[in-house]
């Protein structure tokens, strides 16, 4: 019997309580989850360890997620890593901004915790995550 690969999202948000938040719905959703606070510490914890998935603030200190989405992208094999990219910034270009820069989706805060599992499973390539419940 195959044993099924728990997917692993990477989670890089400065605001703690969202990042807390993000974490309680992967989780929930069944999924093994690395938080941490900015681009630069998602960079060092990709150095350490792979993910399926990353889940980034378009806006942080130190290193912004367009800056890591541009810096995953340039990476070897960092074009095929998913990556969702996510906003309270209500600029109008942010979303084009976003996909521009390599983010696979963006999706716009306050987060709808089952929409993000939803696209996520499905940048995953579907069945990894559970959506119900969330």
């Amino acid at each position: 019997m195959a044993v099924e690969h728990v997917a692993t999202v990477l989670v890089a948000e400065d605001d703690p309580d969202i990042r807390e938040l993000l974490v309680i719905v992967f989780e929930g959703a069944g999924a093994a989850v690395v938080a941490v606070g900015n681009g630069q510490e998602a960079l060092d914890a990709l150095e350490r360890g792979s993910v399926d998935l990353v889940v980034t603030d378009m806006w942080m200190p130190n290193m912004s997620g367009v800056d890591l989405c541009r810096r995953l992208r340039a990476r070897p094999g960092g074009r095929g890593l998913p990556v969702i990219m996510l906003s309270a910034y209500g600029r109008m270009g942010g979303r084009d901004e976003a996909l521009h820069e390599g983010a696979d989706e963006y999706l716009p805060k306050p987060i709808r915790p089952s929409l993000l599992v939803a696209k996520a499973d499905a940048l995953l390539g579907g069945g990894r995550l559970t959506v119900r419940g969330v």
